[in-house]
């Protein structure tokens, strides 16, 4: 654009160049502090901020100036100075000149127009303080679509008016929230919005927001018209509305306007590091009024905004201009502060001689120093012979203002950069969080890091889920009965810890039951019902120590803990339970363990190593005692099931239907960790070869793991039950019952109506106590040994199924066939066994400490009179200091035949008073 269209709109008179310089000087923002410049003495800044009122004292021929001054602000470089023009006269109210109606209608205007998007986003200023003061002032004067009424009494109503206007404000009910609704004081909402908004949105929400809101909070605390009068927000509010204003006092009224409005621009311009546009506004609002004179609110207005100044003290970015201003009366207050005409004259000194008054004088609590009276040459017309020279001379040369760059850091790109670099940072250090936490989770089971549990758990290799559950987590287990089971030990533990706290000389024991509870593959399985029943029964007796109250019966916790299927991650569990033991002084020892393989072995050695003693229940490998001198076991060991089962096959030879060979094969697991199957075919080819039985072995693979290769390239149990049939001896099953299953059925294919004589060992049991597996093969008459007498019923004659019909009503109906695998039996008797122990210590020691060493010793001291006459049979070490296995226990022959039902055939072992088989191995003498 060229310089004459640049200043083709600005009046030509002589020094309008120092005029537009004084403008610039006082639009300019400084780069730090604010204006004017301080004078610094001895490297301090001395002197108060602040900007004056600038009065232009011209003649009538002026009537552009105003307008000549908002084009040179409208054309700046690089960008538009914020500025309102405001003819007053123009627009004068019916009041009077110095009325409150009139100073507040032209703060109104003056804020909607430093609101309007023409002065840019960083240039715009939110007016929430002038709004909320400027709604007020309006409710009951009638003249709003939206008024009110009479406001008299009614606290809700205004209330509800103040919720409305807060909807009418918000950009998701379909109004815009700019600037500009701020100063709303009419307008319509959709009726969806006024429904929402009065009947949906509750009153107490904005009575929140009256709490948060600065602008409410700042109401209250500003120093006019007292606020605290009568102590609340919507006492003081009222006193603002029609008609209550009208008795207020109008010099105070329009100072708390005028502060509202300032303080609005304070706030717009307050640099924080945080806010960078503030940091952008390099150059202060400047409000235009044209027309001051003694028929305007004019002075009314200016002597407002210099007196709230003063009894602030506060600096606020407004440059008042008043174009044309006549000045005050002679004699007046106002003529005194504006000084002497002589010193109004345009030059190009006139800012410096202002910014040292002020600085020296602007702290006094008087107008005077805050006005810099400008008398305006007379306007030159175009015909005037020197006008061509002024023009260029006086406005050419400075008709372009020149505002100064934001920082560096503060500019718009910059801050978008900025912006979008912290947000790239934030998401990634949210992604590296939540990746952490995701691989957290994954490694735990899913749990978060502030989950109860997350801690003693672990996500294995496999996918199960493993470790020590102590407040509630069911490792994600596919049984919803198991989920019940593991749901009831949790309640029943918080209510061990109550009544610790209620009973505290009870001594207070904790027990982990370490089982396989979930397969590979994590779908129901049978070993899932098993570990189920060994933990229900655990749960029973723990059940019955809550509802003792001796003072010496152990109040009990027990802890669920999975070791994986086939026992494979037992090691990394007994980790987890050395730390948990050197935090929980309680946990005095482990139960459960679960069958007999090299892994379980590993367990029992690092268990050891920990020094936690250890009660298995079911398992039966004759090695596993040389592990530990801390295993302990309640059910009878391989070598006494072969020789209970040797015993019973002499009997079946001797007497039995169709009188087999003295021949037996016993069919084995080729699985080279599978201790158990190994031990027990051991043990069975020695008893039954002392029997003068002819012996010959078979092995067989079965199925691998998911993603195992098999463990030889022996045929599978189906394969080797097809090639039984025609055996005339015994056979004899050393193997698992989900193979025992696969046997069958190559029996069932290939021999079924005349299949050989089959004995299992007792993990056949868990084939028998599963009604709808067993029923596969109906024709199908095979033995096995049981660690139970057989059936049992939720009849209340057995301590065990009486509290486990208690617990469990919805498990009574399976009780006849689940108990005959003795899971939940062995389960209940392995957890009496350390409550036994408990209260031999306390009855005998009741000083000592309940230490896992020192139960582990009253464990082995069980025999005799001391002996725990249990669920599952009588338990007894015998009075034999390293035994670790009961002495001759229990041991039953159940018959399945073509009924389908197991009958018992005979028992061996110790049941309380009861003889056992004649056919039986003789009992062995206990000692001492």
């Amino acid at each position: 654009m060229a310089s004459n269209e640049l200043d083709s709109q600005i009046p030509v008179f002589r020094g309008a160049g120092h005029l537009l310089r004084l403008i610039a000087d006082l639009t300019r923002r400084p780069r730090r502090r604010e204006c004017p410049e301080p004078v610094r003495h001895r490297g301090v800044a001395q002197g108060r901020e602040g900007l004056p009122v600038l009065c232009l004292v011209a003649g009538p021929d002026h009537t552009a100036l105003a307008k000549g001054i908002g084009y040179f602000l409208s054309h700046a470089d690089p960008r538009r100075v914020p500025h309102v023009l405001y003819d007053l006269a123009a627009d004068a109210p019916r009041s009077g000149p110095e009325s409150v109606e009139a100073v507040r209608r032209t703060l109104e205007r003056l804020a909607q127009g430093f609101a309007r998007s023409v002065n840019g986003s960083d240039g715009r200023v939110r007016f929430r303080r002038f709004g909320l003061v400027n709604w007020l002032t309006q409710v009951g004067t009638g003249d709003r679509p939206d008024d009110l009424g009479d406001m008299e009494g009614t606290d809700h109503t205004l209330l509800q008016g103040l919720r409305e206007r807060e909807f009418r404000r918000r950009r998701m009910f379909g109004l815009l929230r700019s600037p500009e609704t701020e100063l709303a004081v009419d307008g319509k909402v959709p009726w969806w919005v006024w429904l929402f908004a009065v009947h949906v949105f509750p009153l107490a929400w904005f009575r929140v927001r009256r709490g948060l809101g600065r602008e409410y909070r700042w109401l209250l605390n500003q120093p006019y018209l007292a606020p605290r009068d009568p102590g609340t927000f919507i006492g003081f509010a009222e006193r603002l509305t029609a008609p209550h204003n009208q008795v207020e006092d109008p010099e105070q009224l329009r100072k708390l306007m005028v502060n509202a409005f300032l303080e609005d621009l304070r706030v717009a311009f307050r640099r924080r590091p945080w806010r960078p546009r503030t940091a952008r506004r390099t150059a202060y609002c400047v409000a235009l009024l044209d027309g001051v004179g003694p028929d305007t609110c004019g002075h009314a207005l200016l002597q407002a905004v210099i007196d709230v100044r003063n009894e602030t003290g506060a600096f606020d970015p407004l440059l008042i201009i008043a174009c044309g201003a006549e000045p005050p009366a002679e004699g007046s207050r106002t003529r005194a502060d504006w000084g002497r005409s002589e010193l109004w004259e345009l030059t190009d000194r006139l800012y410096g001689g202002w910014r040292d008054t002020f600085l020296h004088q602007g702290r006094a609590r008087n107008r005077a120093p805050w006005y810099l009276p400008v008398s305006v040459p007379r306007l030159m017309p175009p015909s005037e012979e020197s006008y061509e020279l002024t023009r260029r001379l006086e406005v050419a040369q400075d008709a372009r203002l020149r505002i100064p760059e934001p920082p560096l850091w503060a500019r718009r790109t910059v801050s978008v950069v900025a912006v979008c670099a912290v947000t790239v940072a934030l998401l990634g250090a949210a992604g590296l969080v939540l990746g952490a936490e995701s691989r957290y989770r994954q490694a735990h089971c899913g749990l978060g890091r502030f989950d109860a549990d997350a801690d003693t758990l672990r996500t294995a290799e496999t996918g199960e889920c493993i470790g020590v559950a102590r407040h509630g987590f069911t490792f994600h287990s596919p049984d919803p009965s198991l989920d019940r089971t593991l749901q009831r030990i949790y309640d029943q533990n918080a209510l061990a810890e109550q009544a610790h706290a209620a009973s505290p000389e009870r001594p207070f024991v904790t027990l982990v039951h370490l089982s396989a509870l979930l397969s590979v593959s994590g779908k129901l399985t049978g070993q899932l019902a098993y570990g189920r029943e060994a933990l229900q029964g655990a749960a029973s007796a723990q059940s019955r120590q809550l509802r003792s109250s001796g003072a010496t019966e152990p109040i009990l916790r027990i802890f669920p803990a999975n070791a994986g299927s086939g026992m494979r991650f037992g090691t990394q569990v007994v980790e987890i339970l050395d730390r948990l033991k050197q935090q929980d002084p309680s946990l005095v020892g482990v139960t459960g363990l679960d069958q007999s393989r090299e892994a379980t072995n590993r367990t029992i050695r690092k268990l050891t190593a920990v020094g936690l003693p250890m009660v298995a229940t079911t398992l039966s490998a004759d090695s596993l005692v040389r592990q530990s001198p801390m295993y302990f076991q309640v059910s009878p060991q391989n070598a006494r099931e072969a020789e209970v089962a040797a015993a019973y096959a002499d009997h079946v030879v001797r007497t039995g239907a169709g009188k087999p060979a003295r021949r037996v094969r016993i069919i084995a697991s080729a699985d080279p960790s599978d201790t158990y199957s190994r031990t027990l075919s051991d043990d069975v080819e020695r008893r039954f070869r002392a029997r003068e039985f002819a012996v010959e072995r078979t092995a067989f693979t079965p199925p691998p793991p998911p993603g195992r290769e098999p463990s030889s390239d022996a045929p599978g149990p189906g394969t080797v039950g097809q090639r039984s049939c025609s055996y005339p001896g015994v056979v004899f099953f050393a193997g698992r019952s989900e193979d025992f299953e696969s046997l069958l059925g190559g029996i069932n294919e290939s021999c079924n109506s005349a299949p050989p004589v089959l004995i299992g060992g007792d993990d056949v049991a868990r084939l028998a106590a599963d009604a709808d597996r067993r029923g596969h093969y109906p024709g199908i008459p095979y033995d096995f040994l049981d660690f139970t007498l057989g059936s049992a019923h939720c009849d209340g004659t057995s301590e065990l199924y009486a509290e486990l019909s208690r617990l469990f009503p919805e498990e009574c109906a399976k009780v006849p066939n689940s108990s005959l695998d003795g899971h939940a039996a062995l389960g209940f008797d392995a957890v009496k066994l350390y409550v036994n122990a408990v209260k031999q210590l306390r009855e005998e020691a009741a000083q000592m400490p309940l230490t896992p060493p020192a139960v582990w010793h009253a464990i082995s001291g069980v025999h005799g009179d001391e002996a725990l006459d249990g669920a599952s049979g009588i338990i007894s070490f015998g009075g034999e200091v390293d035994r670790q296995v009961p002495l001759d226990k229990l041991l039953s022959v159940q018959r399945v035949d073509k009924s389908g039902r197991p009958v018992q055939a005979g028992f061996c072992g110790r049941v309380g008073g009861r003889n056992q088989a004649a056919w039986c191995p003789a009992l062995e003498p206990e000692e001492g």
